[in-house]
């Protein structure tokens, strides 16, 4: 696994000059074509940077009314949540400057080995493992803290200490592998889902996420246990407890869902806006965007409890067969049920 982050003191040396001097577009449109801020703009399918050039170059003057969106989907508020951030940084660069060198001597050859053992213990024995990926660290300019993509996982500096400590961080880190592990499983996604119907397909949806936070996270639902009883539950999810007091009408959604699907009174394209406007979007409860969204908090429950009840091998099993993942939740008398 090979560290990146020759980004962050570039940003920093240009932000932290922004007390004394104005900014200057060059500068950070040459920050811009850095090849970790190229990986941030894939991942939010931003192509173009043109106005991010001109917000950062009015940094310390910009009014907020004057911010752009981000991009046109849903994480398009994000400059605007994240203005506060980048002012602090101004003011307090050196606070950025000495987290920046607590991460890099974060990622020594035994904690990335511990990262490789324990990552492998998540899946069923015999699976041929990820090679060595890449951690992709910057001074983001998105919301998300941490994301997988092109072989590497991502983390935002600016959530580091505040999101997720420096001790809980290798939850983070697992998460993402964790990710990328079930996505080289997969192998290609048109070949993976070609053959799913569109019930299963509904319920995959669940997996990635909810798997996750099951395994990496310790979360603890309403009904899918934590796997570390001596530990704090939902280490670096703090938005799973705020959802689980919303389960009993996040599973009557899916399990209504499930009987259009199977009734045939439901389009792909109705599953899909469900699965963006309720089960991912980051303010289904408020004002405030949640750290998770609904989709990680029940995934969990799903296949939580089926790994409670069944192990490993059965999740799996649910994984490569999602319409069994019915039944099998049912068998685990666990006070729920879904319609067969």
């Amino acid at each position: 696994m090979q560290l990146r982050m020759s980004s962050i003191p570039l940003m920093l040396d240009y932000v932290s000059g922004l007390r004394t001097h104005p900014g200057d577009r060059e500068t950070v449109r040459k920050l811009f074509a850095h090849e970790d801020y190229q990986f941030e703009l894939r991942r939010y399918e931003i192509s173009s940077a043109e106005h991010l050039i001109d917000y950062f170059s009015r940094l310390n003057t910009i009014l907020p009314d004057e911010i752009p969106d981000l991009s046109d989907n849903h994480r398009k508020n994000h400059l605007r949540e994240k203005h506060r951030q980048w002012l602090d940084c101004i003011g307090n660069p050196q606070k950025y400057y000495d987290r920046y060198e607590r991460l890099k001597a974060f990622f020594t050859d035994d904690f990335l080995a511990d990262m490789q053992e324990r990552l492998t213990k998540m899946f069923p024995k015999g699976t041929e493992m990820i090679p060595d990926p890449s951690v992709v660290s910057t001074l983001s300019f998105g919301r998300s803290f941490g994301y997988p993509g092109e072989g590497a996982i991502h983390l935002d500096l600016f959530g580091v200490e505040e999101h997720c400590s420096m001790e809980d961080l290798p939850r983070t880190v697992l998460h993402e592998m964790h990710h990328m592990q079930a996505f080289k499983m997969a192998g290609d996604s048109d070949g993976f889902y070609s053959g799913f119907s569109l019930l299963e397909r509904y319920i995959i949806g669940f997996a990635w996420e909810g798997l996750a936070i099951k395994f990496c996270n310790n979360a603890e639902g309403v009904i899918s246990r934590r796997l570390e009883p001596d530990h704090e539950p939902n280490i670096c999810a703090p938005s799973v407890p705020v959802l689980n007091r919303h389960f009993a009408e996040h599973f009557q959604l899916f399990c209504d869902t499930v009987r259009k699907i199977k009734a045939g009174t439901l389009t792909e394209e109705e599953m899909e806006r469900q699965q963006s406007d309720y089960w991912m979007n980051p303010y289904l409860y408020g004002k405030e965007p949640l750290d998770q969204t609904a989709i990680y908090s029940f995934g969990n429950e799903l296949y939580g409890c089926v790994y409670d009840h069944f192990g490993l091998d059965a999740v799996y099993e649910c994984f490569y067969h999602p319409a069994r993942l019915i039944s099998c939740f049912n068998r685990t008398n666990c006070g729920w049920s879904i319609p067969e």
